[in-house]
């Protein structure tokens, strides 16, 4: 079983056209932040390696690199990727026809209602429990091209998800900080069971690539499921110390601007 080449080509061509389109009107704008455009190229790198290559190959054999980049994907370069202020440079380039689709898309209401918290954190749950615990898991590790498609689930999930939750972007649903603080925390616990699961489970979960004993399945099982729990946590740590951050510092203007009234 290998994977098409096309994907790779299809992967590269997107990256590399949407990073040159990034560059291009960030300069144009100039209204991104230099952390911030960094924290956009870090995720797009990243991204690169998980979806073009060696990586992405060996991911259909192994099924421990694709818990790796299923992790990454959602739960790293998705952030990073808000993060890094992409909507807020389409939809503040209202000229050009990116820009009028993405504003004709952002006053659809269907569209908008998936940027809600509370709709992103369904469809996040949903990704995660469909990828690993449904048919359409066992058919990612049979199918190289399900496989592929499954990537850009994990990705546009995470976006998703993570676009009421993280600053940098207009928000069509302000989402408050303590909800904020609180969506992160509660994702921590479908995560970490998901790997836990995985991790203590007494049987392969999933089909095994030709040549691969039961024995080494159920290992590479329980490795992968290892690197979500205890990646996992460490990733959704990390968010919810910086949304906390956020929600500090939000309360700390609010007082100062009482004061002065």
């Amino acid at each position: 079983m290998k994977l098409n080449l096309l994907w790779d080509l299809f992967f590269t061509l997107i990256l590399s056209s949407t990073s040159y389109w990034y560059y291009a009107e960030n300069r144009s704008q100039r209204s991104i932040s230099r952390i911030r455009q960094s924290l956009f190229y870090v995720a797009m790198g990243v991204l690169a390696l998980m979806t073009v290559g060696p990586v992405a190959h060996l991911a259909i054999h192994r099924f421990w690199v694709h818990m790796v980049q299923h992790i990454l994907l959602m739960m790293l370069i998705s952030p990073l990727l808000i993060l890094g202020s992409p909507f807020k440079l389409l939809l503040g380039a209202p000229k050009t026809r990116a820009g009028r689709f993405a504003s004709a898309l952002a006053r659809n209401r269907l569209v908008r209602l998936l940027f809600k918290a509370e709709v992103g954190f369904v469809i996040f749950l949903v990704v995660l429990v469909l990828t690993h615990f449904s048919p359409l898991a066992n058919a990612g590790m049979r199918d190289p091209n399900i496989h592929s498609l499954e990537l850009i689930i994990f990705l546009v999930g995470g976006l998703i998800y993570y676009y009421p939750v993280m600053e940098g972007n207009p928000h069509p649903y302000p989402t408050p900080y303590s909800v904020r603080v609180l969506s992160l925390f509660a994702m921590m616990l479908p995560e970490t069971m998901t790997g836990f699961f995985l991790y203590s489970g007494n049987r392969v979960l999933h089909s095994l690539p030709t040549g691969i004993s039961m024995s080494m399945g159920l290992s590479d099982q329980h490795t992968g499921g290892a690197i979500m729990w205890a990646m996992g946590m460490l990733i959704d740590t990390m968010w919810i110390v910086l949304a906390a951050r956020d929600w500090f510092e939000n309360e700390r203007v609010l007082a100062e601007a009482e004061d002065e009234q």
